[in-house]
């Protein structure tokens, strides 16, 4: 295994294809160019994050095979993370008319470069030029030592004659099973999409259904927390919506992982789908067109982000940087903060002195996990040790500590072991003294 203080990179086989392998001890990435630029591997220590179809494993098809005939039935869906344009549709040439697509979503996409010197390591694929939509994707991929994140930055350039208007649009396909005592597998109720709703949704209900029935159990709202809930019931299904908060996150509860991921809200800028910036899709008994899930045993849910609409020239790009980070974290994953998960908020109660301090978190990086006391000035009037953290062991926090007198605020926060900054995982207000 590579150590935690390193980032490699190597080339290898996973699942029969050639692929490309990023890893630091704590994640491993495995990119495979030749099904349409996926990333058809995350895992942190044991536990697999990305659904591949174990039926199309190992396979390559010809462009004629990928397209088919042109329907959802012709479309091989491998599984994993892959970049398409939006907004999709058939309606005309505006719109991207896939899947299925065998140049952008199925294409052999090139390895043009993969490099580790420990500080990192990053994997870069670029799409063949398509024809019909004028672009060729970009898709690169870095990692860093000491920590679970992972930097996606996707471009698409423009290679045609004329200007043209996109979305950047990326997929990600996440495993939604448990395992039965009899070694099949099931869909696993305790998975969920969390996303932070828009106070000011053009959406009645906060979010707009795009496919399958509208009183779609799935489609949950907490009213409390202005929290959108997709509890996975195996529906099929398809939401949008126009948060703002920049982030969408997975929990599979049924082993305690979370995986998030954070991008930049343009604010007044013009975004796909009726103004929507995230997207959750769910596999589950149901058609689409003329592909018939329900006899399948497929069990997954997207989490899906779009870059707002870029009118990009001749010769020109637009490019699109999300971040993923991924974490034990034992609950539903309430918010997603610079440091990691929260399923449970930093909570303090005070009494004779002395506070209580309870949450439940995940985080991204390694390090050192400290409470800092901040007076009414904003200066930190004591910093108190809790101890080592990673990605790969849920926070639970549960002590009482004396409170400084001065204090108005606290912060806890995770030191990293790799560059030693102080990253923030949930600060809470204290009541006046």
């Amino acid at each position: 295994m590579t150590p935690v203080n390193l980032c490699t990179a190597r080339e290898g086989t996973f699942r029969g294809w050639e692929a490309a392998f990023l890893e630091n001890g704590i994640i491993r990435l495995a990119a495979v160019p030749d099904i349409g630029g996926r990333l058809m591997a995350l895992d942190l220590g044991p536990y697999s994050y990305l659904f591949v179809d174990p039926d199309l494993a190992g396979k390559l098809f010809s462009a004629q095979e990928n397209q088919g005939d042109g329907t959802l039935a012709a479309w091989k869906n491998y599984g994993g993370d892959k970049t398409w344009p939006a907004p999709q549709g058939w309606e005309n040439d505006q719109q991207w008319h896939g899947p299925p697509d065998p140049v952008l979503d199925t294409g052999r996409y090139a390895l043009e470069a993969l490099s580790g010197d420990g500080k990192k390591a990053l994997v870069r694929m670029v799409s063949p030029a398509d024809r019909k939509t004028g672009v060729q994707i970009s898709r690169q991929f870095t990692i860093r030592p000491g920590s679970s994140r992972v930097q996606l930055e996707l471009s698409f350039r423009n290679n045609s004659d004329e200007p043209v208007r996109w979305s950047i649009w990326d997929v990600v396909q996440l495993r939604a099973e448990v395992q039965r005592a009899d070694g099949t597998t099931a869909y696993d109720p305790q998975s969920c999409v969390t996303i932070p709703l828009n106070p000011d949704s053009r959406f009645p209900r906060g979010y707009n259904v795009m496919f399958g029935a509208q009183e779609n159990p799935q489609w949950q709202v907490d009213e409390e927390r202005q929290l959108f809930i997709g509890r996975y019931m195996w529906e099929i299904g398809k939401v949008g919506l126009d948060s703002t908060a920049g982030w969408i996150a997975f929990t599979q509860g049924a082993q305690g992982y979370a995986f998030a991921e954070r991008f930049a809200f343009e604010e007044g800028a013009a975004y796909p789908d009726e103004g929507v910036t995230v997207e959750c899709w769910t596999v589950g008994a149901g058609q689409v067109a003329n592909l018939d899930y329900g006899a399948s045993e497929i069990y997954l849910m997207e989490t899906e982000v779009l870059s707002p609409l870029h009118t990009i020239n001749p010769g020109e790009s637009a490019t699109f940087a999300i971040e993923w980070g991924v974490c034990r974290c034992l609950g539903l994953v309430v918010d997603v903060t610079a440091g990691g998960c929260v399923a449970e908020p930093l909570t303090v109660r005070i009494e004779n002195g002395y506070a209580h301090l309870t949450g439940s978190f995940g985080v991204f990086d390694c390090g050192e996990l400290s409470l800092a006391w901040v007076d009414r000035q904003g200066e930190v009037a004591r910093i108190d040790s809790i101890g080592a953290a990673n990605p790969l062991s849920a926070v639970l926090l549960d002590r009482v500590d004396p409170l400084p007198p001065e204090a108005r605020s606290v912060a806890l926060q995770v030191t990293t072991t790799a560059d030693g900054q102080n990253v923030n995982l949930a600060t809470a207000a204290l009541e006046p003294l």
